[in-house]
């Protein structure tokens, strides 16, 4: 009781209910994916880049990866 009264005596007030919260609002995106895009292949171009050019198929993997990561799209 005591706590209590210590407590509305020193001014704590409750602030979470306070806060207006919207659900139909999308989270912001994270600056990090300002201009990051993902890169979509299609597989007849990922297999053909696969003969020709595997580091460059591992790069875009890697890129869409870290897009992902970053939270820039799922």
């Amino acid at each position: 009781m005591i706590v209590a009264v210590g407590a509305v005596l020193s001014g704590c007030t409750a602030t979470a209910w306070s806060e207006t919260v919207r659900i139909d609002s999308a989270p912001p995106m994270p600056k990090e994916c300002a201009g990051w895009q993902r890169i979509d292949l299609k597989q007849r171009t990922t297999m053909v880049l696969l003969r020709e050019d595997a580091r460059l198929v591992t790069d875009i993997d890697s890129h869409n990866l870290k897009g992902r990561n970053l939270g820039c799209w799922e």
